[in-house]
């Protein structure tokens, strides 16, 4: 059948479905398969006595007084006091006005939200009920839409099972793997009665998405060994790269260089991931794949996400490629971009690192036989193969800093050979790092500022860049606003996703070249930029971010010679975000740290890294285990092994799958 249009269902119009487009869900497929991040259980009641800070809770209350609204700072709260018949509690809305008629004094009724136990207990934007709601989903938003938007619209999908995709797995397999029909997943995952409801949708469409990928990732595999490739020479290149560079290459990056020397010798189109935790020294070794191709006489082109990290980039090449190397970003000048093209066209630039103005269309190489892409989760697979259609099946080498367990990379990365850079640099020093209580906050901000005066710079990374709706955490523009005004001596400035591109490159350049002493900015800066005197790392709300993701973030910090800290600011107790907060403090080995993830997690997370960037992380997130991942994989070997009619339609469903999500781009 033909997928329908979102404006089908009731209650989507053209406004609607386009700001549903921004998700990516422009079908009612889409849409079916756009699955919650998490779940808030509102499952049972908890009493006003027994809440504790933090927590997301159900309360049967009595109003006991209508909605009354003030504005505070330039934000409209609404509030009312409530009962459970013991104790009471304030409800509070924060730009919500609409809640103003949703109650009234003498009402019974559910609220559920998070409590906060700072000024006596309250529980923050509540969503209110007429009895318990159970299991409630919790989707990823875009500006324009709330969780009531989303809900609304499933609501209205589900209701319609005449549009529903069509049964993509066989009964047999469905069988084997002990899993539930298509449509009985998408109702159990939206809108579960209970948890083992749930779980029982959750794993049918982790095993299909599982499944899809695998046999995905297998036929690239298949079809990039039958190809013809450029088989490189290395002899003596390594040796002489060494004798050039002004340090020495650690163990496991000598080791990693010779498994590339290894593939570029092959007649085939390498296609390689290059893995290391942050500060490991994954350059150095992409520098030294370049000298391969620029010795046999090849172009190279380093595909990174932002003009900053180009640049840094630019600067390692110059003293080894000279003028045969070139830089190609958006904000460059008429001119200057133009006589850029042409020494790629003509051959005489041997290596260029770009952003994606190198995906262009008017950007020619001579001879591209190299591709490199630097932090690769943050380009779509599109734009990869985009870039190596710029030169005749040149090799390729993606380069990430997110730590994968091994036994997992194996499993996941089947269209790629890993490659482990295992080992710091010697003299690095390791990161302090400790969680700050709420009632410290202002002393280490104290702190902060008079480090600034002694030349030593910090991140305030937040989750969010405004205040949000529906949920409480620290915003970046919140905490910019706060920082500057208490202390107007110290050079603070702002970072965020939604600021122009042109304005991101100058606010970062300002801290690079420290202009600026605090910058307050969202997980933008992950990317790997080198600030030497950074040595300061705060998460404010970082019980919102992963394990891994504040590993990452932490990376940042500690790139010159001087101790480095990071610190971890939540009000969240809850013993799980403790639990993370303490694997933190005491690793330092983004590796281990993975692990712990792992262990604590389950490996959705890790999958859903492997896809971020391609599409389809939420699929990948749902109730994935180690078990799955295994049997997900031997079926889909199966299904190639045996060619027939049922497997040549899984094939090709997983193949159309892949290829759908193949133009999307992440955006922070």
């Amino acid at each position: 059948m033909t997928d329908s249009s979102l404006t089908v269902l009731k209650g989507i119009g053209e406004k609607r479905a386009e700001l549903l487009g921004q998700l990516g869900i422009r079908t009612v497929s889409d849409l079916l398969y756009y699955l919650p991040r998490s779940y808030r259980d509102y499952s049972k009641t908890v009493p006003v006595s027994e809440m504790q800070h933090g927590d997301y809770v159900a309360a049967s209350v009595r109003i006991l007084s209508d909605p009354r609204t003030v504005r505070v700072k330039g934000m409209t709260i609404v509030s009312a006091r409530a009962t459970d018949g013991v104790s009471n509690v304030q409800l509070s809305w924060f730009n919500q006005p609409y809640r103003r008629g949703q109650v009234s004094a003498g009402e019974i009724r559910t609220v559920c939200g998070r409590v906060s136990r700072k000024k006596g207990t309250t529980i923050l934007n509540p969503s209110v009920y007429d009895g318990l709601p159970g299991l409630i989903p919790e989707y990823p938003l875009c500006r324009g839409l709330s969780q009531r938007n989303i809900r609304e619209a499933l609501k209205a999908a589900v209701q319609k099972p005449e549009l529903f995709p069509e049964e993509t797995l066989p009964s047999e397999i469905r069988t084997r793997h002990g899993l539930c029909a298509l449509d009985e997943a998408f109702r159990m995952v939206h809108f579960p009665r209970d948890r083992s409801e749930l779980e029982r949708g959750r794993k049918r469409l982790s095993f299909e998405n599982l499944l899809s990928y695998m046999l995905a990732v297998e036929m690239q595999r298949q079809e990039r060994t039958k190809q013809n490739g450029f088989a490189f020479r290395t002899d003596g290149i390594l040796e002489k790269y060494e004798r050039k560079i002004p340090f020495a290459l650690t163990g496991a990056q000598k080791r990693v260089a010779t498994e590339i020397c290894a593939d570029m010798e092959k007649p085939f189109p390498m296609n390689r991931l290059v893995q290391g935790d942050v500060g490991s020294g994954k350059t150095a070794v992409a520098v030294f794949a370049a000298c391969v191709a620029a010795a046999n006489g090849k172009q190279c082109a380093i595909l990174v996400p932002t003009a900053i990290l180009a640049e840094q980039h630019y600067r390692v090449l110059q003293p080894l490629f000279g003028s045969s190397a070139c830089l190609l970003t958006g904000g460059m000048k008429k001119n200057e971009r133009a006589e850029t093209l042409e020494r790629l066209r003509n051959g005489s630039a041997s290596v260029a690192v770009g952003t994606h103005a190198l995906l262009e269309q008017d950007v020619h190489f001579q001879d591209l036989g190299l591709v490199i892409t630097d932090e690769q989760h943050r380009f779509g697979v599109r734009q990869r193969a985009d870039m190596e259609r710029k030169g005749i099946r040149p090799d390729v080498i993606v380069m990430s800093a997110t730590p994968i367990p091994r036994t997992l990379a194996m499993l996941m990365y089947g269209d790629l050979d890993v490659s482990l850079i295992d080992e710091m640099p010697p003299g690095r020093k390791t990161i302090k790092t400790s969680f700050i209580a709420e009632s410290s906050r202002d002393k280490m901000y104290d702190y902060i500022a008079e480090e600034a005066g002694h030349g030593n710079q910090t991140y305030v990374v937040c989750p969010f860049i405004d205040p949000p709706e529906e949920l409480e955490g620290p915003s970046a523009t919140e905490v910019y606003q706060e920082l500057t005004s208490r202390y107007p001596g110290v050079r603070i400035d702002l970072l965020h996703g939604r600021m122009p591109q042109q304005k991101k490159d100058e606010v970062m350049e300002r801290f690079r070249t420290g202009e600026t002493s605090v910058l307050v900015t969202t997980t933008v800066i992950e990317v790997g930029v080198h600030v030497d005197d950074a040595v300061i790392m705060v998460l404010e709300g970082a019980d919102r971010f992963g394990l891994a993701q504040m590993h990452q973030l932490r990376g940042r910090v500690g790139r010159g010679s001087r101790q480095a800290y990071c610190f971890l600011l939540s009000d969240n107790r809850s013993e799980s975000v403790h639990e993370r907060f303490a694997a933190l403090v005491r690793n330092s080995d983004g590796f281990k740290i993975a692990e712990e993830d792992l262990s604590q997690r389950g490996p959705g997370d890790f999958l859903g890294t492997r896809q971020h960037g391609e599409g389809d992380a939420e699929l990948l997130r749902a109730t994935a285990s180690m078990e799955m991942i295994v049997e997900a994989k031997e079926t889909a070997q199966e299904i190639i092994d045996i060619p027939n009619v049922t497997n040549n339609a899984i094939l090709q469903n997983a193949l159309d799958r892949f290829s759908r999500q193949m133009d999307v781009i992440t955006m922070n």
